[in-house]
This record gives C-alpha cells, sequence and structure tokens, in this order.
C-alpha cells in the first residue's frame, strides 16, 4: 500500500468510526467516565484522569451525546494509526491492522485506554525521532537538542495521565538507548534523566491525589494487577486465546523471530524502538498471565510497536525460496483470520441478533435494554415527585442511572468493587428515607434504623423486568426505605435530575 493510498485510507476510516461511534451501543464502564469528567479532579480512584479531561472537553462543546463522549476515541485511533502507518515499511499489512477488534469497535470505545493507545504511540514516535537524531544512518555522531528531551517528557507524562500501564515505556526506551552502545552514553545519559524528570513533573497530580488519599487509589491497582490466583496454564491460556481473537497470533508467534534477528532489527534506528517497546512489554504481560488472570486490554499498547516488525518479518520471508516463502506469507496472513472473523461476527450479531449466542450471555443485545430500563426508571420517579435519594450496590448501575437522569449513589457497605463514587462516603443510612435499586435486596443488618417491613413486599415500590431478546434475563426493583421519625426526607437530596 503507498503512502497516498494510506492516508486517504485514514480519511475514509474517519467517517467508519464516527458512524461506529453513533451507532453502536454504549457500555456502562463508558458512562462511568462520563460521569467522572462531571466531576473533575486531579486523578480518580481507579485510573489517573485524562480519560475524564478528554470527555469533558468534547461534552462541553457537543453535549452529553454517546457520539460526543466517544469522539475523543475516534480521534485518538486516527492518530494512533497515522503512527502506525508512517512507522510500518511496507504498509500492506496495515489492511490487516483495521481488521482486529482493537481496530474497529474497539476503536471508537472511550476507555483509559484511549489515552493510552494515543500517547503510547506518541511516545513511539518520539523515541524513533530521537534516536533517528542520536545514531544516524551515514554513522556520524549526531546529537538532540535539550528542548526536544522536553517534548519526550511531556509525551510521557500526559500518558502516565491517561494510564498507569504508560510506566511501561520507560524500561523498554531506556532498553533503546542502552543499545545503542557505550559510545552515546554521554549524549543522552542526562538528558534522558531530565525527560523523565519532566514526566514526573507533568505526572504529578496523580501523587498529590493519592497523598492526599493514603495512596489507597495506587494500592488498589497494584493489588488488583498482582492478583495471583489460580495461576498456571489456564490464565495464560485465556490470556493468549484472547490476544488471538484480538490482534491474530502473530504478534506472539513473532517474538522468538524477534529475539532471533535481534541484532540486526537494532542496527536500525526505527526498528530498534519497536523491537524493544514491542518485545519487552509482551514479554512481561505472557511471563505475567502464568502468576494469574490478566485483563484482556493490558498488552495492547505493546501491539503498537508490533506492525512495523511484522512488516519486517514479511520483507524477510519474501527472500525465502518460493517454498517456504509461500508458506511464511499464507501462514503468517491467516494468523489474522481470527479477529477478522471477530469483527465480522460482532458486527452482524449488532444487526441482528446471532441465534448461536444464547440471550443470558448476549452482552450485546443487553446494554440498550439497560438504557431502556434506567429511563423507565427515571420517568417513574419523576412521576412520583418524592425528593428521596437512591442507592445501588454497583458503580455501572449508577453511572447508567446518572446518565439517564437519576441521581443515584453507590451504596459503599454493599458493593463488592470500590469506585469513584464510594469515595464520597455517602451511605443510605444517612438519610431518613432511601430507594434502593437492585436485582436483590439489602441484607437486614444493612438496613438497621428503617422501619422494619411487616410482610415480604411492604417495601417493594415496582420491578422493572430487563428483557432480553424476548426473555427476562433480570428483575430489577425498586425499594423504599423509612425510618420510624417523623422527621420528613431531605428535600434537599432528589434521585432525580435534568436528563442530558
Amino acid at each position: 500500500m503507498g503512502g497516498r493510498w494510506f492516508w486517504v485510507l485514514l480519511v475514509l476510516l474517519g467517517g467508519v468510526y464516527a458512524a461506529l461511534a453513533a451507532w453502536t451501543p454504549i457500555h456502562d464502564d463508558e458512562l462511568y467516565y462520563w460521569c467522572w469528567s462531571k466531576e473533575l479532579q486531579l486523578s480518580y480512584f481507579d485510573h489517573p484522569p485524562l480519560t475524564a479531561l478528554m470527555i469533558r472537553a468534547s461534552t462541553e462543546l457537543l453535549g452529553d451525546s454517546v457520539f460526543a463522549i466517544r469522539l475523543p476515541a475516534v480521534v485518538a485511533t486516527l492518530v494512533v494509526l497515522g503512527v502506525v502507518g508512517w512507522l510500518t515499511r511496507p504498509r500492506g499489512i496495515l489492511l490487516a491492522t483495521v481488521l482486529t477488534p482493537m481496530f474497529t469497535f474497539g476503536g471508537v470505545m472511550i476507555t483509559p485506554d484511549t489515552p493510552l493507545l494515543l500517547f503510547w504511540s506518541l511516545y513511539l514516535a518520539w523515541l524513533v525521532g530521537v534516536h533517528q537524531r542520536l545514531t544516524p544512518e551515514d554513522g556520524s555522531e549526531g546529537n538532540v537538542a535539550w528542548w526536544w528531551w522536553g517534548v519526550g517528557g511531556v509525551i510521557l507524562g500526559i500518558g502516565i495521565l491517561g494510564k498507569y500501564t504508560t510506566g511501561l515505556a520507560v524500561p523498554a526506551g531506556l532498553l533503546s538507548f542502552a543499545l545503542t552502545g557505550q559510545s552515546t552514553l554521554r549524549r543522552w545519559a542526562w538528558r534522558y534523566a531530565a525527560h523523565l524528570g519532566v514526566a514526573f513533573l507533568v505526572g504529578s497530580p496523580i501523587l498529590i491525589y493519592n497523598f492526599q488519599h493514603g495512596f489507597e487509589p495506587l494500592l488498589f491497582q497494584w493489588k488488583h494487577a498482582n492478583q495471583t490466583k489460580s495461576g498456571g496454564l489456564q490464565p495464560f491460556g485465556e490470556f493468549v486465546g484472547v490476544q488471538v481473537l484480538l490482534t491474530g497470533a502473530l504478534p506472539l508467534l513473532l517474538w522468538p523471530w524477534l529475539l532471533w534477528r535481534f541484532r540486526t532489527l537494532v542496527a536500525d534506528p526505527r526498528l530498534r524502538v519497536c523491537a524493544c517497546l514491542y518485545g519487552l512489554p509482551t514479554a512481561f504481560f505472557t511471563a505475567k498471565s502464568i502468576t494469574g488472570p490478566l485483563e484482556a486490554n493490558w498488552a495492547m499498547a505493546s501491539y503498537l510497536a508490533f506492525w512495523p516488525i511484522a512488516a519486517r518479518w514479511f520483507t524477510a520471508v519474501d527472500a525465502l525460496p518460493w517454498l517456504w516463502r509461500m508458506v511464511g506469507k499464507w501462514g503468517g496472513r491467516l494468523t489474522f483470520l481470527a479477529p477478522a472473523v471477530s469483527v465480522g461476527f460482532l458486527g452482524a450479531h449488532m444487526v441482528h441478533p446471532l441465534p448461536v449466542v444464547p440471550a443470558n450471555n448476549d452482552r450485546i443485545s443487553r446494554m440498550p435494554e439497560r438504557q431502556r430500563m434506567a429511563a423507565e426508571l427515571h420517568a417513574f420517579l419523576k412521576a412520583q415527585g418524592q425528593p428521596i435519594p437512591l442507592f445501588t450496590p454497583e458503580y455501572q448501575t449508577v453511572a447508567l442511572l446518572r446518565f439517564n437522569g437519576v441521581l443515584a449513589e453507590q451504596e459503599p457497605d454493599l458493593t463488592l468493587r470500590p469506585s469513584h463514587f464510594t469515595q464520597a462516603g455517602r451511605r443510605m443510612t444517612d438519610h431518613d428515607a432511601v430507594y434502593y435499586f437492585s436485582n436483590y435486596p439489602p441484607p437486614p443488618e444493612h438496613i438497621e434504623g428503617f422501619a422494619p417491613p411487616k410482610r415480604l413486599n411492604d417495601n417493594l415500590v415496582k420491578e422493572f423486568p430487563l428483557v432480553v431478546r424476548g426473555e427476562v434475563y433480570d428483575t430489577y426493583k425498586l425499594w423504599l426505605y423509612r425510618k420510624p421519625s417523623p422527621t420528613p426526607p431531605d428535600s434537599r437530596v432528589s434521585a432525580v435530575g435534568p436528563r442530558p
């Protein structure tokens, strides 16, 4: 694929991504980050603040629509593909790139991976630029201006404000500089240290926030990232299987070839950086999957530097005898079949639910039904006209309800997972009357102080069945609890707010 055609394809993809962003159902986690954007902070319990800032900037301009919430993801994905395309030679392999879930449906979802991938790609491009200046192809002694190192520090720091995983670019980048040899040490060591100092200053809001909260957010993420339960072949197999569906098998299969040809690859400044930012994080996450379960998206950033390496591998295959050349090229292409089939399957299922997916496992069809249920709850509470706060145990349900105009809170004593919402410290027992919305009632010990029901369903106000493809998947219920006190409900708190 020629350079001009690649950029034409990128422009066309912008329209496709915009359509996907507006058409595909929005996930509860995306709404959770939208809730962050309404309460801007230095950082958040779950992740750094950049996702919230990106959503806030977009929704301030375009309003609180699904498209506006996702617009930063669309722009970020186009930039990421632009960087990958700039680094990859030849570019024919990029057709397989855009047919992966990572760069189709995943490319329009707004999550902390959005700023991670955006600034990882920019840092990757920056590193390549530094290495090309530091070790010119003509063998002369290159130098890199101090201000250029500052630019890299800003990119790295902002990336860390997006997701902590960006920090893995530091050891990978340091390895790339170490591979330039002893003769270049004096030209990059102090400047590299200074660029880390700039990154530290840019990312300091995270440390300030954690200091203010006893470092509880960082400790939570550390424990989450270092789970060691059920380690062994099962989590490793699950990790490999999910990566094959997301990006194909070649990113994992090519790692041994990277080691075999490492000395040749690192002679090229462009491929030296790509080898380090692909090889080191991929090895880290693969090894980590043996010790415990990993989330599917954790390794995605390392694959951005994989595509230039893969293009170099296909070029090397072209030099083999014809039989090995045919086996290598077609074998390599077939590794991208799984993600392409995944994209086709997901797209077909969104247009019309496929019968091979049971209704009780159909998360895609469930998302718009949850939106319908939340809108129905909002209309019901508005009709009641009672200024009574509403609590629910899951942060996803809180986000869903808030997007639909219900000013919900997360009950910290009943949740299985703390979140940004639980940090407010609000509890049901703080109020004289509360609504409780869930698919199961609160345990009796958590509603002490409220008038006990005389009969089983005395506190039940209304049921909201969640119907997925004609089948009742679940039933959410709205309970009302009042304290036996003459004090009227707190009129300053209402469960109903204006719909966005």
